[in-house]
């Protein structure tokens, strides 16, 4: 009888079929969480979009939230976070350049997530999902220009008598997604315009006069 060879096992391509389910099931959470609100968003609904059984959500997920803060990596990951953390690396040493390119970053972030970052924050004092993710998205986005800023104080180029962490608090504040809303979408300011003046004050603010 001849030797059955078992049959060889594509974990690569397994795993693909699984990385693309959940982006499927990611993207038609948030298309849901969009138009029907997160608790009008239902994991039936979100499964049968996706074309996927619910326990397959549940199983990849465990529930609306973890795909929440899956959504909130995506969207770092779909801005080009690493490509802009190698331009960050890249520029060490020029912290006015750093400055460009962080905060390049976050516009570009913003222009892209808007209408999701607007859900998590207008709806986040009533459901406490999207408050744990808006809370998390804002630690992170400190937690970024915080590490920046120490690196600047210590080789001197942050304005005299600023300290870091009014340093880091003064640029959070300022590249916020609020002050994004009023300047692009309530005042119609273009994200170039805006972009350009962000970098402006800030580096005015946190680094003073070009020369000085």
């Amino acid at each position: 009888m001849a030797d059955v060879k078992p049959r060889r096992y594509n974990s690569a391509r397994r795993q693909e079929n699984a990385e693309e389910t959940r982006r499927r099931i990611v993207a038609a959470a948030r298309e849901l969480f969009m138009s029907e609100g997160y608790g009008g968003a239902k994991i039936g609904a979100i499964a049968k979009k996706a074309g996927v059984a619910q326990q397959t959500v549940y199983a990849a997920f465990g529930n609306k939230r973890g795909i929440l803060f899956t959504i909130l990596d995506l969207m770092s990951i779909d801005a080009d976070i690493r490509a802009t953390q190698e331009l960050l690396d890249a520029a060490r040493g020029h912290p006015r350049r750093q400055l460009r390119i962080r905060t390049d970053f976050l516009v570009r972030f913003f222009i892209e997530n808007i209408e999701m970052i607007d859900l998590m924050r207008t709806v986040s004092g009533v459901e406490p999902d999207l408050r744990e993710v808006w809370v998390e998205g804002e630690a992170r986005r400190y937690r970024g220009e915080a590490a920046l800023v120490t690196e600047w104080d210590k080789a001197g180029a942050l304005t005299p008598g600023l300290t870091a962490s009014e340093a880091t608090d003064i640029w959070w504040a300022l590249s916020g997604t609020d002050n994004y809303r009023l300047f692009v979408v309530e005042r119609g300011w273009t994200p170039e315009r805006y972009l350009a003046w962000l970098g402006d004050t800030l580096e005015a603010m946190l680094f003073g006069p070009v020369g000085e």
